[in-house]
């Protein structure tokens, strides 16, 4: 047999699915053998396609819930420890819901941005817009907070 791209090959090898005879150049290891280039195509899951216009709302849907957690988070007080991460997974779910359970680096990065721009936000919001009034006791622990909740939702995007 000779290969499809290469004439001029000789080979004995063939797609494990459509059984045209290629060269080991022309190879692509495939999941049951090996496959040509154009069974392989390694085309990315619909899982990780998030159309733009499901990922700006999601953006929006993110950020407006991370305010909300940032209010939250500023006035619990030591418990914040042990909500925070369920606040976490609360808005990794308010993005997988905009998104339509898709997945991905982009919406792991879009959940903790949320989180920290959400939190910062309320930050302002709260103290007058602009003029941190917070003590510095408290400001570890909802920077802690804000750690907590940003892992968390990641955490729910990446793992589920």
């Amino acid at each position: 047999m000779q290969c499809a791209r290469h004439p001029k090959v000789e080979t004995a090898l063939s797609c494990g699915k459509c059984g045209t005879p290629i060269c080991p150049d022309c190879s692509v290891p495939g999941p049951v053998g090996m496959r040509c280039r154009d069974c392989a195509s390694l085309r990315q899951s619909p899982l990780y396609q998030v159309r733009p216009e499901r990922f700006v709302m999601a953006a929006v849907a993110g950020v407006a819930a991370g305010t909300l957690a940032g209010f939250v988070l500023q006035f619990i007080g030591f418990f914040i420890l042990f909500v925070a991460p369920m606040i976490g997974g609360l808005l990794g779910e308010v993005i997988l819901r905009a998104t339509g359970r898709k997945r991905g680096p982009r919406l792991e990065f879009l959940a903790g941005a949320s989180v920290v721009v959400g939190a910062g936000l309320s930050l302002l919001i709260s103290d007058g817009y602009g003029r941190l009034t917070v003590s510095p006791v408290s400001l570890v622990f909802f920077l802690l907070a804000v750690g907590l909740t940003t892992a968390a939702a990641v955490a729910k995007i990446r793992y589920l």
